[in-house]
C-alpha cells in the first residue's frame, strides 16, 4: 500500500510517517508513506494508492480531491496529533478496497 500524506509544507508529518512505517513493519505489511506539501500533490499523486490529508490543510481538501485521480480522505485530527498509526492505516485501507 502506498500512501501520500499531504500537509502544509511536508515537514510536520515526519513523525506520523515514521510511526506508520514502523506499524507496517510490526504487522508484516509493506506500507509506503511519503509526505509532501500541498503544492507538490499534482506532481506526485499518481505514484500512490491514496492520499491522506493532515488537519492543517483542511481548507485545501477539495482542491486536492479535484487534482488527484485517487481516493482522498482527511485524517482525523486526534489520530494525526498522536500519530495513531493503526487508525491511519485502517483509514488508508478503507479507501483502497
Amino acid at each position: 500500500m502506498k500512501i501520500l500524506l499531504v500537509c502544509a509544507g511536508g515537514l510536520s508529518s515526519s513523525i506520523v510517517m515514521k510511526k506508520v512505517r514502523r506499524y507496517g513493519e510490526e504487522i508484516g505489511e509493506e506500507v509506503v508513506i511519503d509526505a509532501v506539501g500541498v503544492a507538490e500533490v499534482s506532481d506526485v499523486w499518481n505514484k500512490y494508492d491514496c492520499i491522506l490529508t493532515a488537519p492543517q490543510v483542511r481548507n485545501r481538501f477539495n482542491q486536492i480531491k479535484e487534482t488527484a485521480g485517487i481516493p482522498v480522505a482527511a485524517m482525523p485530527p486526534q489520530d494525526y496529533a498522536i500519530g495513531n498509526a493503526a487508525n491511519i492505516v485502517k483509514l488508508a485501507k478503507s479507501l483502497i478496497k
